[in-house]
């Protein structure tokens, strides 16, 4: 699973269902809930940002089988883009966009072939 640190549950909960389709599968505590894709994968727990928690933030690459309507999911809910990659790695076509998500986290969607 890969730990993201969110200022509001219900909100990174509403982001990642939006961007990703990803559902509440457990709430642990007042101050984290685990989210799953769809498709699996690993899930993500979203922790609740506490004041001493400011410069936590995660990062993780994830493949969508399309980066146009990812990226605008993303913008429409409130991500900040920041850069994008286009290349052959491995002689395999390649492209990807960099985000932060609403509370700073790095998140990589990227599209092969």
């Amino acid at each position: 699973m890969v730990k993201l640190y969110v200022g509001d549950l219900d909100a990174g909960e509403r982001f990642y269902g939006a961007l990703f389709g990803a559902k509440l599968a457990l709430k642990v505590g007042e101050n984290a809930h685990i989210v799953t894709f769809p498709d699996g994968g690993p899930g993500l727990v979203l922790l609740k940002k506490g004041a001493n928690d400011r410069k936590k933030q995660g990062s993780f690459i994830i493949q969508v089988p399309d980066l146009s309507a990812a990226q605008t999911r993303a913008i429409a809910n409130g991500a900040k883009q920041q850069g994008t990659f286009a290349g052959n790695p491995g002689s395999q076509a390649a492209k990807s966009i960099d985000f932060l998500d609403p509370w700073g986290n790095q998140v990589e969607i990227l599209q092969l072939g």
